[in-house]
């Protein structure tokens, strides 16, 4: 008898767990994106942690899991936020960290290239695309022509602007390469039941002006 309850008991807590097992993943990943902010480093900090090298591995990136989110650091690693990004029109603010990779995107916005600076030829970006409309690089899918992108590394503050949304196969790797022109790129899933397509915002550089907290 006890054995079957003990087993009855076990059976309710997977139920419970497998039940919460999204929410469980939804919180921790905003934890991630919140905890650690550049305006928490120095201007300095923020140029080292810039000329350090990185990992652009494209091909190993999985939408995170629960355990990932559980397992993996539960903070965005200071050693690789190089800046900031906020999109005001869908309340989006996140830290931008050198390198695309799993552990990265679960905690903001990746650089896509080892060279790459804001302000200076096209500056891409990738960000998760999750089930909740208000996590990581989800609201990407709600800006519009027009809207502003303001990215720092606070020395400098570089305002874009919206110039165009598109949708992609996911092979369209040419849309971040460098530029001439001062661009920026957003690169997210478009739908989390088809991951070859991407959704592209591209933004033009408006204006440059030292950065103020």
């Amino acid at each position: 008898m006890k054995i079957r309850q003990v087993i009855g008991v076990l059976c309710i807590l997977t139920a419970i767990v497998l039940i919460g097992a999204p929410f469980l993943k939804y919180e921790l990943l905003e934890a991630k994106s919140s905890h650690v902010t550049a305006q928490s480093l120095t201007p300095e900090k923020i140029e080292q942690n810039n000329k350090k090298p990185a990992e652009f591995d494209m091909e190993s990136i999985e939408p995170p899991s629960v355990m990932d989110t559980v397992v993996k650091e539960a903070k965005a690693d200071e050693e690789s936020v190089v800046g900031q990004i906020r999109i005001p029109s869908v309340n989006l603010d996140l830290p931008i960290l050198k390198g695309t990779t799993n552990e990265n995107l679960m905690a903001g916005a990746t650089t896509m290239r080892e060279n790459q600076w804001m302000g200076v030829g096209n500056y891409p970006l990738a960000g998760h695309h999750m089930n909740r409309e208000d996590l990581l690089f989800s609201p990407v899918l709600k800006v519009k022509k027009g809207d502003l992108i303001y990215v720092t590394d606070l020395t400098y503050e570089y305002t874009y602007s919206v110039t165009k949304t598109e949708v992609v196969h996911e092979n369209r790797t040419d849309l971040i390469e460098n530029t001439i022109e001062p661009n920026i790129t957003l690169v997210t899933c478009y739908n989390s039941d088809d991951r070859t397509k991407r959704f592209i915002v591209t933004g033009e550089l408006k204006e440059t002006h030292e950065y103020k907290k």
